[in-house]
């Protein structure tokens, strides 16, 4: 998970670097946030991978928060998106993450990142849920039973192969 916050902290770089849309030149707050962004990647590198270890930048997200907090801009909406993703995939504290992707969605309802907020939290929900299971999948435990459609569109549940002995392969297409 914490590679994949690496992958969101570079595309975020990328699209901060490439000009708004309106040919402008790029923002202030995205200028200052993709500085930001490459200082949380070097102290990542260096294994700063804690709050308490990336606390100065978090004073720093909050810092351009204030300083910008006149603009309902999506630039300025990027800078409460990373700092919620920092939360969410680098130090795993879900419970901050999604209170600031509701203030996200609370105080920049009209970005992007404002309009994707119940998207992001539906997101983590899953992902919460599947941590669940994943957590209580152990040898010799009792696979959890499911009801699905299988590739034909016939109903698939374990509960259908009770007694039998059951190989399950999970893949996706990608």
């Amino acid at each position: 998970m914490k590679i994949k916050l690496l992958v969101v902290l570079s595309a975020a770089s990328l699209l901060l670097s490439s000009p708004c849309a309106s040919g402008a030149e790029k923002s202030e707050a995205a200028t200052e946030l993709k500085a930001l962004i490459s200082k949380v990647q070097t102290g990542m590198r260096e294994g700063k991978k804690t709050e308490a270890a990336l606390a100065d930048e978090l004073k720093e997200f909050d810092a351009l928060l204030a300083k910008h907090k006149e603009e309902k801009t999506d630039d300025v909406a990027n800078i409460l998106n990373m700092k919620a993703m920092l939360y969410l995939q680098v130090f795993d504290n879900e419970e901050k993450g999604i209170e600031l992707i509701k203030e996200l969605k609370r105080d920049f309802p009209q970005t992007q990142a404002g309009k994707r907020a119940d998207d992001m939290l539906e997101s983590i929900k899953h992902q919460a849920e599947g941590k669940k299971i994943q957590r209580s999948l152990k040898a010799g435990t009792k696979f959890p039973d499911f009801n699905e459609k299988d590739v034909a569109g016939k109903p698939l549940s374990i509960a259908n192969y009770k007694g039998k002995v059951v190989l399950i392969e999970f893949w996706a297409t990608w």
